[in-house]
């Protein structure tokens, strides 16, 4: 079972480029990254390669809107396994760049959190249970991202994440 990588994905720009991504989006299923960064038959190593995570992700969290003004916005949320999809998010970002596109995570039980956008924001952070009583004046990046995800609250009770107190060894002697 892997760690689950939280993920909020925020595009705006044209209509007509934007348009190539709304018929994978109103699915509601797995397809975002291939429709990104196609790899055609799943292979591990080379989605791992491509998209920066081992597995497609669920489009289920995403909404496309048109704006009715020429532009549209695709923004939303998913989860990835490990990882991030950097890879397949930096594709978009070359590919699009007349789009803005911004791509936030966080991955709790590695600890670690980040940003990615197409005007080269680029922050990652980990040990991040350390870095919790950061101010907006010491870190305006890093504590928006707290913020966002919430991430005091999944280190707060001072207790191991994955604690269970109903777990007992059984003797094989």
């Amino acid at each position: 079972m892997p760690n689950w990588c939280s993920n909020t994905l925020l595009i705006t720009g044209d209509t007509s480029t934007l348009v190539q991504l709304k018929a994978v989006i109103e699915q509601d299923s797995e397809g975002l990254l291939e429709a990104i960064a196609p790899i055609g038959e799943y292979d591990r190593e080379t989605a791992i390669s491509k998209w920066g995570t081992k597995w497609d992700v669920s489009t289920e969290g995403l909404e496309y809107t048109d704006n009715g003004d020429g532009t549209s916005t695709i923004e939303g949320y998913f989860d990835s396994a490990w990882s991030p999809p950097e890879e397949a998010i930096h594709t978009l970002i070359q590919d699009w760049d007349s789009c803005y596109i911004e791509l936030t995570y966080f991955e709790p039980g590695m600890g670690f959190v980040g940003l990615i956008d197409s005007d080269g924001g680029d922050a990652y952070y980990e040990n991040i249970d350390e870095l919790l009583d950061t101010t907006a004046e010491e870190d305006p990046t890093l504590y928006q991202l707290l913020e966002d995800f919430g991430v005091a609250d999944y280190y707060d009770s001072g207790e191991e994440m994955y604690e269970d107190d109903t777990l007992t060894l059984r003797d094989e002697a």
